[in-house]
């Protein structure tokens, strides 16, 4: 019978806390291919290669949510929205 981190019982059922484990990783992913693309990006890839075990599709999701809002907080920032030019409140 083998053992080891690709088999956590001898039932074949997966392990309880490494399936939270993914899903804060997941969702802490999505936050930050939101507030921060490129480190969203990277954990993306992350959830990827971790997510490969259980045939997840939240990896490619978190890299198209991180690539869309690069382009929209690059559009944000070029657009001078972020800058105040007058300090008359």
């Amino acid at each position: 019978m083998a053992s080891g981190p690709d088999y956590p019982s001898s039932n074949g059922a997966s392990d309880p806390a490494w399936n939270q484990s993914f899903m804060r990783l997941v969702v802490v992913s999505y936050i930050l291919a939101v507030a921060m693309p490129p480190l969203g990006f990277v954990l993306g890839l992350v959830v990827v290669g971790r997510g490969a075990r259980v045939r997840s599709r939240h990896g490619a999701l978190i890299i198209v949510v991180s690539i869309v809002a690069a382009a929209v907080w690059v559009a944000i920032i070029t657009s001078g929205a972020v800058n105040t030019t007058d300090t008359n409140f």
